[in-house]
């Protein structure tokens, strides 16, 4: 079982999300945005962080930058379905460039979650270009 920060702007998501990661056994600290993420990094730190891209205050590519900022890098997984500005394969490709482990595209499965959960996880490194899971 895992500590994980779930970050994403939208609560149904959020919610769904969250029971997948339960399901998984993990357990699960909530964000609303990247601002709120970044609050609860200064107390905690998670083994993982899920965080959305795009979310109002702050979003998942600040959050990313801050908590490379750390003495500790935290394991990350980046979560989009695209925003009406950027289409989501543009979001993934910016994505693929930071220094996070795994980018997914949304929706997400169950299964697709746990997995990538499990490979980050198993990761031996810390910070690395993301591998992208992209469903059809």
């Amino acid at each position: 079982m895992a500590k994980i920060l779930l970050v994403d702007d939208d609560p149904q998501v959020r919610a769904v999300l969250l029971g997948f990661l339960q399901i998984g056994g993990h357990e699960v600290l909530e964000a609303g945005n990247g601002l709120q993420a970044s609050k609860i990094l200064e107390k905690q730190l998670p083994d993982l962080v899920i965080t959305d891209i795009v979310m109002p205050e702050s979003d998942g590519f600040e959050l990313i930058m801050s908590s490379n900022r750390k003495d500790q890098p935290i394991k990350i997984i980046a979560i989009t379905g695209g925003s009406p500005n950027l289409a989501q394969q543009t979001l993934l490709t910016i994505a693929q460039k930071m220094p996070i482990n795994k980018v997914l595209s949304k929706p997400v499965t169950c299964e697709e979650l746990l997995a990538a959960v499990q490979d980050v996880l198993n990761s031996p490194e810390n910070n690395r270009h993301a591998q992208t899971n992209l469903n059809a």
